[in-house]
């Protein structure tokens, strides 16, 4: 007997569930089917890969080791027929891109349309990863661009300017600041902050809290948000104010109220990031598009 795709579903299956009926429902395949299908594979493998008892199943030390080896394989196999779905749909290749928030509220989703219509060939996969954890995944190779918060000089990564924005302040619409055309961060000292949570906009606070040291204070925060929506609904329920970006001047809500903060002259800068010794086509047809976008400057 060979081994097919169909042996090692299944013994994936149950080594996951170690539970007969429960593997078999998620194969959508009999019972008296799957056990069959398990003892063929250990006959020819030689070897036991599974305890049996009345009352559970465990893999012996060979069936870990079966384990381990064939899910690597089990993952190839599902991306060779993802590929194979894609080219016969057109599609010649993949591009992994990342994206923060800023980056995504900001001009990315147009410049992505914009790329989509004129590469149908190129698959965009887009991930929403955190400033903090995108060179990293570009450098184990999880990602082939991204576009993150501030600016970027680490080695071997290659960096370009995508976009750049203000800092404006978010209040609840009647909040009393909120009938000046513009603030100050000076303005906002005594005020309760909403900021979001640590690690995914950790660059951020770093930078906020440090213009608010140089005015003499730090902010008062009383809640923390996981995305940018939890940070204007807790704005716009009175938790606190935020400092924000411009860019959400692209997503219109109602009962907030933005202001410049015309003493915050720095920029909020979004940036392209790769490895530099990427040479995937696509990645190159990508970038040739994104310098042609504007004049930008390389770092």
């Amino acid at each position: 007997m060979s081994l097919d795709l169909r042996h090692l579903r299944a013994f994936d299956a149950l080594a996951r569930e170690l539970h007969f009926g429960r593997a078999s429902e998620s194969l959508r395949i009999a019972q008296p089917a799957l056990t069959k299908t398990i003892q063929q594979l250990e006959d020819h493998i030689g070897a036991p890969l599974l305890r049996r008892s009345t009352r559970r199943v465990e893999l012996t030390e060979a069936g870990r080791v079966f384990l381990t080896e064939i899910s690597n394989l089990s993952a190839q196999i599902d991306l060779a027929v993802e590929r194979a779905r894609k080219a016969s749909r057109g599609v010649r290749g993949e591009l992994r891109v990342a994206y923060t928030d800023f980056a995504i509220n900001g001009s990315l989703p147009v410049f992505l349309r914009e790329f989509n219509a004129a590469h149908r060939d190129i698959h965009l996969d887009l991930i929403f990863m955190p400033t903090i954890h995108q060179h990293e995944a570009i450098l184990q190779h999880r990602i082939d661009i991204g576009f993150l918060y501030g600016v970027s000089d680490q080695q071997p990564i290659s960096s370009l300017t995508f976009d750049e924005n203000d800092y404006v302040a978010v209040l609840p619409e009647n909040h009393p600041l909120a009938a000046r055309d513009h603030l100050t961060l000076q303005d906002l000292r005594d005020e309760k902050f909403v900021f979001g949570t640590g690690d995914s906009w950790i660059i951020f606070r770093q930078q906020v809290f440090a213009k608010c040291r140089a005015r003499g204070f730090f902010p008062d925060i009383s809640l923390e948000a996981t995305s940018s929506d939890g940070i204007f609904a807790l704005v716009i329920v009175g938790a606190g104010i935020a400092i924000y970006s411009s860019c959400i001047g692209n997503m219109p809500r109602q009962g907030i109220a933005i202001r410049q903060l015309v003493d915050m002259e720095d920029k909020l800068p979004i940036t392209a990031v790769w490895e530099r010794g990427n040479t995937s086509e696509e990645l190159n047809t990508f970038l040739r598009f994104l310098r042609r976008r504007r004049p930008l400057v390389a770092h």
